[in-house]
């Protein structure tokens, strides 16, 4: 297809991938995929360009994803209880819950990229950045730590208590610096409020935050950003 360049090419999608691909360039109008913005284990997200504006094109890996770490993060959440979850589906529904979760997010008023589509394993949503390069991760940012703190404090509270979920693998590699403000990202194993592992899922978010940014010289304290959770918040 017209606009499926080397680079994509190149990292030896299987069939059902690029069948996956093909369909949703085709179906949202993407003209072009452009270079990659980061690379893992289980996906690769890409610039792409849709109708001439940017878009992020995220891509789970089918052969190297790992179905037991997706495992804890789907069975449990209510919202999918009732879903095909069996191997070769496996990831398709992952794609898919990661979809579902950026809407709730974005309804609530988190932060987040903006879904825009998807197709089996392949997810389309907003791009983040500038047309020279993609929005940085909090880890490489500098910046006013103490402001960025109490943002992502309060986009936790919202998350928690207005969306009902729990991003579970909250730290500062999923979350981009955009314009000064922070956004969530790679929320696949997001889950909701009345997962089983939910509470264990939350304190380790809160303490990998904490973590960040104490280093960066901010008094974030994990037992205080968990009773502000849970209380009242305050701007």
């Amino acid at each position: 297809m017209e606009g499926l360049d080397r680079k994509t090419e190149s990292l030896v999608f299987d069939k059902r991938t690029m069948t996956a691909l093909y369909k949703i360039m085709e179906d949202l109008s993407i003209g072009y995929i452009d270079y990659p913005v980061s690379s893992g284990k289980e996906s690769v997200v890409f610039k792409a360009f849709m109708k001439k504006k940017p878009v992020a094109l995220k891509i789970f890996k089918i052969s190297t994803i790992k179905f037991s770490t997706l495992e804890k993060y789907i069975y449990g959440d209510r919202r999918f209880e009732k879903e095909r979850k069996d191997r070769s589906t496996r990831v398709f529904l992952w794609c898919r819950k990661e979809f579902i979760n950026l809407q709730e997010l974005h309804k609530a008023g988190v932060n987040a990229p903006i879904p825009i589509g998807y197709n089996k394993n392949v997810l389309v949503m907003q791009y983040l950045g500038s047309a020279k390069s993609p929005a940085p991760l909090l880890k490489n940012c500098d910046g006013d730590f103490d402001s960025l703190f109490k943002v992502i404090k309060n986009q936790m509270w919202t998350m928690y208590n207005k969306a009902r979920l729990v991003h579970a693998d909250l730290s500062e590699y999923n979350i981009l610096v955009h314009k000064g403000k922070p956004y969530f990202i790679d929320v696949g194993q997001t889950v909701d409020r009345d997962h089983p592992s939910a509470d264990e899922f939350l304190e380790r978010d809160i303490f990998n935050i904490c973590n960040f940014f104490r280093r960066k010289g901010v008094p974030a304290d994990a037992k205080e950003l968990l009773k502000f959770l849970n209380g009242e918040k305050v701007e």
